[in-house]
């Protein structure tokens, strides 16, 4: 009894945290229809937020964070990655760099013995389309127009498990109406399935799909406690 009263005590803690992080709204970017949100429980752990961050350049990037691992209370690395990234953005014109600054400073953070890390992925619009660059294992595609689904793919290890880590990026080109969605961690085929229920939603508006996405993802797990970042965008 007294070791699940101090389970519940740390979730709730970290769910505090969570909504603290929490953007209000989301960030405008010219070219682009966007739309993010967490999905919250009552009784969740707190290991996942969206959020966005600006580059000395002045580009907005976006990312969606997922704690894995047992320890402190998930949302205190969700916090830690968050400040990074949003303090260290400024001194940086791109992902490259910018990403081993995150994942060396949240390398520190973690303490000897604590086995939590920080899944990300990250989003940068640009006039072409968008650069991406994935931390462990968050699952995001392009769904272009005619429906062809592309998967990104993952650049290493999530943030903070291995120092000194270089992560790579790629770059995806977007026409008008090819949309962009990241998901915080699921299994592969409900990923698939939420990409199928993107491209039926063509042209609705980019606050309606992460809405449908939500609700689809809390149907497809209706016996677990879902928590759920959703990152969309589409190419005006």
């Amino acid at each position: 009894m007294q070791i699940e009263e101090q389970n519940t005590s740390v979730q709730e803690i970290s769910r505090k945290i969570q909504r603290g992080l929490l953007p209000s709204d989301a960030p405008r970017v010219p070219g682009f229809d966007l739309a993010a949100g967490t999905s919250l429980t009552d009784d969740g752990p707190g290991r996942t937020v969206w959020d966005f961050f600006q580059l000395r350049d002045g580009k907005t990037g976006l990312v969606n964070l997922n704690v894995q691992g047992d320890g402190l209370p998930p949302a205190h690395y969700l916090a830690v990655a968050r400040s990074l990234l949003r303090e260290l953005a400024r001194d940086h014109d791109d992902l490259l760099g910018f990403l081993a600054r995150v994942n060396s400073g949240l390398a520190t953070a973690v303490p000897e013995g604590v086995d939590q890390y920080v899944e990300a992925g990250v989003l940068l619009p640009s006039d072409g389309g968008v650069e991406w660059a994935g931390a462990g294992r968050c699952p995001g595609a392009v769904i272009r127009r005619n429906g062809v689904f592309e998967e990104f793919s993952t650049h290493g290890p999530p943030l903070g498990m291995m120092e000194g880590f270089l992560y790579g990026t790629e770059m995806m080109e977007l026409g008008a109406g090819d949309a962009v969605v990241v998901l915080s961690d699921i299994s592969p085929g409900v990923f698939r399935g939420a990409a199928d229920l993107v491209a039926s939603l063509q042209g609705k508006p980019a606050g309606e799909v992460v809405s449908t996405l939500h609700r689809a993802l809390a149907k497809a797990e209706p016996d677990t406690s879902v928590e759920a970042t959703v990152l969309f965008l589409r190419k005006q």
